[in-house]
Parts: C-alpha cells; structure tokens; sequence
C-alpha cells in the first residue's frame, strides 16, 4: 500500500538531519595543517510527502515548484509493487540533502547530497548486485579530490584526481577488459603520457553526473 511506502519512507528519514561536511587531507610528518573549507550544513527538510505522478508538481530548468510556489519537501517514486524507488529532498525548489534511488530489487542504486542545488560531499552509485558502480566528493558542485568507477564485471573503468573541478595528477582509465584505455598526468593544465581515445570528454561522466 501507499500509505504504508510512505511509513516507511519516514522511519528511513530519522537519521536524514542536517549533515556537516568536512574535508580530510593527507599531510605527510612535519607538514603544516592544511586549512579547512567552512563546514556546509544541509538545511531541515520539513517531512512533506508528494508523490512524483502529483500533477501539480512541475519543473522549470532545475527548479522544482508545486502549483505555483518553489517545492520544498520530499518526492518519492513507486514501483507498482509500492517499494520506494526514489526519494528525493528539496528546499525552494532546488535539492537539499540526501537524494536516493533503489532498484526493484531493493538494493540502493545512487546516493547523493546536496547543498542548495549543488553537489556535496560524498556520492555514490552501486550495480543491481551491490557492486560499486561510481564514487566521488564533490564540493560546491565541483569534483574533489580521486573520483572512481566500475563496469558492472567489477572491473575498474576509471580512477581520476580533480582539484576545484580540474583534472590534476594522475588520470586513468580501462576497457572492460582490463587493458589499460589511458594512463596521463596532469600538471599546470598540461597532460603527459597515454592519452587515449577521446579521454578529454571523461566518457564516464554521463554516468555519475545527474
């Protein structure tokens, strides 16, 4: 039953309160602390419920808005059997918070976060097996640090290191097959080593932007 999707969907929420974010960096012995970003608090979603088939629920670019107002609550999708297949937050119309997917088999498919509309912290994605698909940190909708993916075999597609968005040090990436597609670094804005084919398009963004 509905009635009972959406119980369930707000026992599952009791922990979903607002999220502090702060960076971790390596130093090596002797190296100066390195200095924190201000920590991003994701603003309390009040617990309104609407289903995603709710004609009064539109979207204007990447706005959300419920008859004529900016949406703030939750959206949830159903599969016809009335597991949860998404359920996601907003606040003024734009994503706060946690934003999650599931398969029909139940298994978690993505979790994300967002702060205002933009990417945070730690995002994930998983294969219907509970493989890991996609693995990344974002920071004001920018990558952050190693970002890693997988093809559905387990066999890693992916392995890249960004600094404020920017592809910075070592970048990676392999057929299904495991043989290396690309192997460069990259410094000052300038790439060195195995370039590969159309590697400058990250070709698995597709996958793990939204």
């Amino acid at each position: 039953m509905v009635i009972q999707s959406i119980d369930r969907l707000r026992t599952g929420l009791l922990y979903m309160l607002p999220v502090l974010f702060c960076a971790c960096t390596q130093q090596g012995p002797g190296a100066a602390p390195a200095k924190q970003p201000e920590p991003r608090i994701a603003k309390t979603v009040p617990q309104v419920y609407v289903a995603n088939a709710d004609t009064l629920l539109h979207k204007h670019q990447d706005t959300v808005f419920y008859k004529d107002a900016f949406f703030t609550g939750f959206i949830y999708t159903l599969y016809a059997n009335a597991d949860t297949a998404a359920l996601q937050s907003y606040f003024n119309g734009v994503e706060e918070g946690f934003q999650r997917k599931w398969y029909p088999n139940r298994q978690l498919q993505q979790e994300r976060f967002y702060i205002n509309g933009k990417k945070e912290g730690l995002h994930q994605g998983w294969w219907p097996d509970g493989k890991q698909q996609f693995i990344f940190e974002a920071a004001d909708d920018r990558y952050q640090g190693e970002c890693k993916a997988w093809y559905a075999s387990g066999v890693m597609e992916k392995y890249f290191h960004y600094v404020n968005g920017q592809e910075e040090g070592s970048q990676r990436l392999w057929w299904d097959n495991g043989s290396v597609r690309a192997n460069y670094v990259i410094r000052n804005g300038k790439k060195y080593g195995l370039i590969g084919l159309k590697t400058c398009m990250n070709p698995y963004d597709s996958v793990i932007k939204k």
